[in-house]
């Protein structure tokens, strides 16, 4: 029987707006933008753009987790360093 004090359940998936939040922390390494602000506001929407590069970077500083990662680029499907990730789904979901 295993013991409950050393068993963890699984990790209960974050939303993409939590993701993009944690990942707004660290710069952008496509187009420099500090910590803190969006790399680019669709001006049809309004909502928020994240450089694919400032992902990595936040993931290498430890500000989110490989599954965190693999969130946003499940938005994304086909893309590069520069392809923007948005932080509300085009379906408005978070």
């Amino acid at each position: 029987m295993p013991n409950p004090t050393t068993t963890s359940s699984p990790p209960v998936p974050r939303s993409l707006h939590d993701v993009c939040g944690d990942a707004r922390r660290a710069n952008c390494g496509q187009c420099w933008q500090v910590p803190g602000l969006s790399c680019a506001t669709s001006t049809i929407t309004g909502r928020d753009g994240y450089h694919v590069a400032r992902f990595g970077r936040a993931m290498r500083r430890g500000l989110i987790s490989g599954d965190d990662l693999m969130i946003a680029l499940r938005t994304a499907g086909v893309f590069t360093s520069a392809t923007l990730i948005y932080d509300v789904l085009p379906d408005g979901q978070r």
